[in-house]
């Protein structure tokens, strides 16, 4: 078998795709797997050992060409891509995962003759259509985040149907990049046995940045208190914030921004005690190499969907109402500076010596700095998805009692290997680390919501039942008018359910990505349609059903925390 996975976007999306390769090669031990890449991707994916061959993907320059209006340019454009379609036919996949989720992708792999093609894609009328449910899961929860509790890793693995769990990110590295790293620290007077953190200042977006002052800070104490050698980590670009730390903190840091390649970046991280960071790819890069994460996450960034992939890093939020995909005029720098030096110092101990069990998370003291604080920690749950633990408990919110209904409700629908006892099991633990809350306040959420989420379901099956009245009309060749009478009466339907998504906003992830699926269907055929359509209406249904099993569940789960409280 011949695979083709093509990944064209950032560094660290290349690394969260590792987990697709690996659960690929997992599946298909034999298989060739070959990676489109863009060039600054280029090293992750050499040192991924699932990978047998890789294509660069010269997107920036190409395109470049092709807005160009001298002839030459191009012309060299139309060669470049034509010879790049060459060679992707020449390899003759038999599948093809599309993760860059974009038109630019999607018109290129249109062009290669694979039998199937998974993720974005273009129709036979040349439409953008994304293929597979959980592509359709991942552009539906982009735009509903408050729900959102699947990381993205997880998303990527569960292209392939029946993906198998996997415990992290894959990056290689050899004892020649341990060496290197060795003697680049070395040059700054660090050695083997040092306390080295690391801090990651940039981010791709100003507003996902923690402050400059508060990095130099936390800098100062860790080198009072643990005798800690500081390593600034970034690209070249991000110096200035280099300097901007040192009129803080002169002399404490030493600064590698540009100086180390993807291999050598790796091996340090691989060797530090642990890594303060914004946002970022290099995030992902220690999350490959098991170096333990403290992640600020500031700004508009859902660390749930984005964070580090792997057991036992810490998130830290400010408590905020708000959760968009891009909401950066929220993200006011004193929001981002709201999250304080100290709690942060404090919280560093639980990622140098983490807890080996949920149960055992501990409650730490309330002070006013962490009352608008929460803090969770990493842990795959036993459904094998990566979950996000409360270290700082509290009492559980409507939106917490959302969205874990939400996450296993996915799970359920999108994974339906996954016993009903195993996600019960994950509800459970999950509410153990809640403060036992006010027993009416959730007995008043699920009354509400289970109240709700069936008149969804009564909605969709009643969407179902038109459906079938179509399929009747068309499979006996009743007369076209009849046919468009009861189109017009599911337009209707449709539209009472969008107006029902608006006035419960709890249930708009689910309406949403019904909605995102009939935009996607594919072909021209009446009858196919129909039987796709209904096919959407039941998993619709189904979905809404499942959230109220869950609401049981949470409210059992809630009563059993006060009750050993």
């Amino acid at each position: 078998m011949r695979i083709l996975v093509a990944q064209m976007t950032r560094m660290g999306d290349m690394l969260q795709n590792s987990t697709l390769t690996r659960a690929l090669r997992q599946r298909y031990p034999d298989a060739h797997i070959t990676a489109m890449v863009r060039p600054l991707a280029r090293a992750i994916a050499e040192r991924n050992p699932d990978i047998d061959d890789i294509i660069l993907y010269e997107e920036d320059a190409m395109f470049c060409d092709l807005r160009s209006r001298d002839s030459d340019r191009l012309l060299r454009a139309y060669r470049s891509a034509a010879a790049l379609v060459d060679d992707l036919n020449a390899r003759q996949f038999d599948i093809v995962y599309n993760c860059t989720l974009s038109i630019a992708s999607a018109m290129l792999l249109k062009l290669v003759h694979a039998p199937r093609t998974v993720g974005a894609h273009l129709s036979d009328d040349w439409r953008f259509v994304l293929r597979g449910r959980w592509t359709n899961y991942f552009f539906t929860s982009v735009y509903q985040r408050a729900y959102s509790d699947i990381n993205i890793s997880d998303v990527f693995r569960n292209l392939m149907e029946d993906a198998p769990p996997v415990p992290g990110l894959t990056l290689a590295i050899t004892d020649e990049d341990r060496r290197e790293a060795r003697d680049i620290l070395a040059r700054h007077g660090i050695g083997e046995q040092d306390f080295v953190v690391c801090m990651q200042l940039g981010a791709s977006d100003a507003s996902k940045r923690w402050p400059v002052t508060h990095f130099a800070e936390l800098a100062r104490r860790l080198a009072a208190e643990k005798s800690a050698k500081i390593c600034l980590l970034g690209v070249e670009s991000e110096a200035p914030l280099g300097e901007a730390f040192e009129a803080q903190a002169p002399g404490l840091a030493v600064h590698l921004f540009g100086q180390t390649a993807i291999p050598q970046l790796a091996a340090i991280l691989e060797s530090a005690r642990v890594l303060v960071t914004n946002d970022t790819g290099t995030m992902h890069v220690a999350a490959a190499v098991r170096c333990p994460i403290l992640l600020l996450s500031v700004g508009y960034v859902h660390f749930r969907e984005t964070g580090p992939y792997g057991e036992g890093h810490l998130a830290l939020e400010r408590r905020k109402d708000y959760l968009a995909p891009m909401n950066k005029d929220a993200a006011s720098a004193d929001e981002r500076g709201a999250i304080p030096p100290g709690p942060v110092m404090d919280l560093l101990e639980l990622v140098l010596e983490p807890p080996r069990d949920h149960r055992t998370l501990p409650s730490l003291p309330d002070s006013p700095e962490r009352a608008m604080l929460d803090v969770y920690q990493s842990r795959f749950a036993p459904d094998g998805f990566l979950e996000w633990y409360p270290v700082m408990r509290r009492p559980m919110t409507e939106t917490d009692f959302l969205r874990i209904a939400y996450r296993n409700t996915w799970i359920a629908h999108l994974c339906p290997a996954v016993p009903r006892e195993t996600l019960q099991d994950g509800i459970r633990r999950v509410a153990a680390c809640f403060t036992p809350g006010s027993a009416s306040a959730l007995d008043e959420w699920h009354k509400h919501w289970s109240a709700v989420f069936l008149q969804l379901e009564q909605l969709a099956q009643q969407g179902g039942r038109k459906t079938e009245q179509l399929r009747t009309c068309l499979r006996h060749g009743r007369n076209i008018a009849a046919a468009r009478e009861i189109v017009g009466e599911l337009m209707r339907l449709d539209e009472d359910t969008r107006l029902f998504a608006e006035l419960n906003g709890g249930c708009r992830p689910l309406i949403s990505i019904a909605r995102f699926q009939r935009d996607n269907l594919e072909g021209a055929d009446p009858m196919a349609l129909a039987d796709m359509t209904q096919e959407i209406y039941r998993e619709l249904s189904e979905r809404a059903a499942w959230m109220r099993v869950h609401f049981d569940a949470i409210r059992d789960a809630m009563r059993a925390v006060d009750a050993e409280t």
